[in-house]
């Protein structure tokens, strides 16, 4: 297949020329390097000059574009004169309809030449790759060159829209198609009704926490049930060098069973029948998941979204969801460059990893991948701040970078109640506080989101959801204004037939 056409080339420029007003909508699309025929620096030079004057507000006929053309010294095929060969430009019919189809098919031919240059690099590459090389270090080489740049290419693309102007249409649309549910809703309904959907595609949501409070295990429990739900949409997870593949998967088996972590990975589980009995129904359970393990110790931000962008298009595909599910942002020496500082790597991360999933990643919907992930607290966010309650109500918890807070969707600080709070509570309202001081989005009860909760000696908190944790597997038991309204919260079965806070 041919990688260029003289053809399209000249439909574009002749279209140009007859629709001038039509240059906006595709400029951002078209550029010098698509035009690439054996006419290279002849249609270049129109283009370039035709560009100047519409750009510049001119009305340009075949004879001043000739003239300016002609400046350039440029040789015609068969000595044609630039006067008669723009003429011939203008004498072909071309409608707007026409020149913007024609734009998108001569972009596809750029992009052509982009994969076959790009292949070209990837041999020469892999020339000089030594066999002492890994296979991910192979491969990521390539990936480098390669990147899968596509999504940039779209002629769509081309201008800024004016969101009123589908207002009417859109809402008017929704209400007579309404739907239940925006974005993937989780397994916790008191968190789903005040903050609605934390995995809304494109976007990022963040659980912060110290060391060994259990950020991990809500990021897993979390991703995993919502997965379950939603007929098994495949899990990316990243681990940064926190847990191998096997202790992942005896946590995920303690969690699913119900049965203690240590009778799994001793074995020891076989020697009791219960455990037996529990351990079995989970094999059938387990047969449609796709949970995805890779460890990104020790790697930089490109290879991590290399192994992602690889990952999407092979085993996912365009068009179809997934979650991305990182445990958790830090920074490594290997990671670390000379002369950076920690907050500058974890920033670019962030960024990175949201361009890709907002921008990139795309369908014609939109995006289609959404992100969990966690990141530690400052031990002097928390230590500085002796009222546990009020923790949570400085930003100063967050470690490191603030473009964290800047392009999550939803923060919350996640941490283990007191000895004291739990006598005091009781055990019916779990063992840790999940608490949110970001949200971009809102469920269907806001005042629950934004009021303050009044305690029994007239102060104010704000409020926050409980939770408990059982061998690596967690339900919600309601939140703090259920406290203060005395509601009874005893756990119920859901329909996977775990253990799932009361229908509040």
């Amino acid at each position: 297949m041919s990688i260029n056409s003289k053809e399209l080339e000249q439909h574009v420029l002749a279209g140009l020329l007859q629709h001038p007003e039509t240059y906006a909508e595709i400029s951002l699309g078209i550029g010098d390097k698509d035009f690439f025929s054996e006419h290279t620096k002849v249609h270049q030079t129109i283009f370039r000059v035709l560009r100047a004057g519409l750009e510049g507000g001119e009305e340009l006929d075949e004879v001043v574009l000739a003239q300016r053309v002609k400046q350039f010294n440029i040789s015609f095929e068969d000595n044609v004169d630039p006067t008669h060969y723009i003429q011939s430009l203008g004498m072909r019919k071309i409608s707007r309809d026409g020149l913007v189809s024609a734009a998108k098919e001569l972009k596809k031919f750029t992009v052509r030449r982009e994969i076959v240059e790009n292949a070209r690099e990837v041999a020469k590459k892999m020339q000089s790759v030594g066999k002492d090389h890994t296979f991910d270090e192979i491969v990521q080489a390539a990936d480098k060159i390669y990147n899968n740049q596509i999504d940039s290419y779209s002629v769509e693309k081309a201008s800024p829209e004016n969101i009123f102007e589908e207002m009417e249409e859109m809402v008017e649309e929704r209400g007579n198609n309404p739907v239940t549910e925006f974005g993937l809703m989780g397994p916790h309904k008191r968190l789903n009704d005040t903050f609605g959907s934390l995995l809304r595609p494109g976007n990022i949501s963040v659980v912060v926490a110290r060391a060994g409070v259990g950020k991990t295990t809500f990021c897993l429990d979390f991703a995993t049930k919502v997965s379950q739900k939603y007929n098994h949409i495949p899990v990316l997870h990243f681990d940064n060098g926190e847990m191998s593949k096997e202790e992942l998967i005896m946590r995920q088996c303690a969690a699913l069973s119900g049965i203690p972590l240590h009778l799994i990975e001793t074995g020891e589980w076989r020697m009791n029948q219960e455990c037996v009995d529990k351990i079995r129904k989970v094999w059938p359970q387990i047969k449609d998941f796709k949970f995805y393990y890779y460890n990104v110790a020790g790697m930089d931000v490109n290879s991590m979204l290399n192994v992602l962008r690889r990952f999407y298009y092979s085993k996912v595909g365009r068009g179809n969801k997934m979650i991305f599910s990182f445990d958790y942002i830090k920074t490594t020496d290997s990671t670390l460059q000379k002369g950076q500082r920690e907050w500058e790597v974890v920033g670019n991360m962030v960024t990175a990893f949201k361009n890709l999933i907002q921008k990139e990643i795309l369908s014609p919907d939109g995006p289609t991948i959404t992100m969990i992930t966690s990141v530690q607290s400052n031990r002097s966010g928390v230590t500085n701040n002796r009222r546990v309650e009020n923790i949570l109500d400085d930003e100063s918890i967050v470690s490191l970078s603030d473009r964290i807070i800047q392009f999550c969707s939803h923060m919350f600080h996640l941490r283990s109640k007191t000895n004291e709070e739990v006598q005091a509570e009781g055990a019916q309202f779990g063992t840790h506080v999940l608490s949110c001081f970001k949200h971009r989005h809102l469920g269907k009860n806001i005042p629950r989101a934004l009021n303050l909760v009044e305690l029994e000696d007239g102060s104010k908190r704000k409020n926050h959801i409980n939770l408990d944790f059982s061998n690596f597997s967690i339900r919600e038991v309601g939140d703090l204004q259920d406290q203060v309204d005395g509601m009874g919260l005893n756990a119920t079965p859901n329909e996977d037939g775990g253990q799932e806070g009361v229908d509040l």
